[in-house]
């Protein structure tokens, strides 16, 4: 079923005529929806794959940004979580227009979508709200400003860390989870981390690499494998692992997907989002797949939010699950 953000592009279907790009839409179907020359950029690895499976794969691009040589006569960009992750797309995109083309902004009324004037502000002098329906709106505008140059490292900061044994360094993008700062929940895990195996450890939803990086850390030995759908995160666990000296494997993966091999240990502070909605669905089937990927005698260390009710879940998967760590809001498992 499309999302109230696609059925609002396919009610606008006139309006794309020429070479579109739909950037992060919240799912693959509304391609098939849309007549004309539609491309997709995707920030997210399940709805990229999901797209490419249904055709024109070629068509698809998944990064964390946009090659500036590619010209649309139109982008639309759905309206991401994060004001300054739609900053970071809307600057790097201005530059894929044609002269004259449009550029739309689409989201949830509650999503930030309403800030569209601002946002556009710095490249054009008029911002239009175009439609409006299902509690979603769509904004345009033609830019007729200077464009500055774009390069994503200009959006990269830098944020030392101070938890259990270690200081180090972690990269940070706009739209990267807990941008800037230590997660608390990721502190009770690595403050009661259990000890580090040599051989392959899996840093699930991995982020920009805090706990990655710790994991190489504690053990140099250790060949850190971290998994992310987002591709704002992979790049920047990759400058993480590379400015700690951590030989890391960064991988693109929807749940356990894109996941071979086996592993010593895995540790995670799951995500429990997509988009503005809860949803457990991905860490749910994580725990479910994780013992097809356990070596014996692996450990799964797993810090979420007291009121998730991940424990019968992780009772009904591994012989032994304990609580290796509690407070007010958070709880660590420890399972076997």
């Amino acid at each position: 079923m499309l999302s109230p953000v696609s059925q609002l592009l396919v009610r606008n279907r006139q309006r794309f005529t020429g070479r579109w790009l739909l950037v992060n839409p919240q799912d693959a179907q509304v391609f098939q929806e849309l007549d004309g020359d539609i491309c997709g950029f995707h920030q997210y690895f399940d709805i990229y794959t999901q797209a490419c499976e249904q055709g024109q794969a070629d068509k698809h691009h998944f990064g964390v940004s946009y090659p500036l040589k590619q010209a649309f006569d139109g982008i639309v960009i759905m309206m991401p979580k994060a004001k300054e992750q739609a900053q970071m797309l809307i600057a790097n995109l201005v530059h894929c227009l044609v002269p004259d083309g449009q550029m739309l902004l689409a989201g949830d009324n509650k999503g930030g979508v309403k800030s569209a004037p601002k946002l556009f502000a710095p490249y054009s002098e008029h911002c239009v709200k175009l439609d409006s329906a299902r509690h979603c709106a769509l904004y345009g505008m033609q830019p007729d400003k200077p464009l500055p140059e774009f390069a994503v490292d200009n959006w990269l900061k830098e944020v030392t860390l101070n938890v259990g044994k270690h200081q180090y360094p972690i990269a940070f993008l706009p739209g990267v989870f807990s941008s800037g700062s230590l997660d608390p929940a990721t502190r009770m895990l690595l403050e009661n981390l259990h000890p580090v195996p040599k051989g392959r450890v899996l840093d699930f939803g991995c982020g920009a690499g805090v706990i990655g990086c710790y994991l190489g850390l504690e053990n140099p030995q250790a060949e850190v494998v971290m998994a992310d759908v987002s591709a704002l995160a992979l790049y920047c666990a990759e400058k993480s692992a590379t400015n700690n000296g951590i030989k890391a494997t960064v991988i693109p993966s929807h749940g356990l997907n894109a996941i071979d091999g086996s592993f010593a240990a895995a540790y995670t502070n799951p995500p429990f989002h997509t988009g503005l909605n809860t949803d457990y669905d991905v860490t749910l089937g994580f725990i479910r797949q994780l013992s097809k990927f356990l070596q014996p005698g692996a450990v799964l260390q797993l810090v979420a939010n007291g009121f998730i009710p991940y424990l019968p879940i992780l009772q009904e998967n591994f012989k032994a699950v304990k609580v290796a760590a509690e407070s007010s809001k958070f709880r660590l498992y420890l399972a076997k």
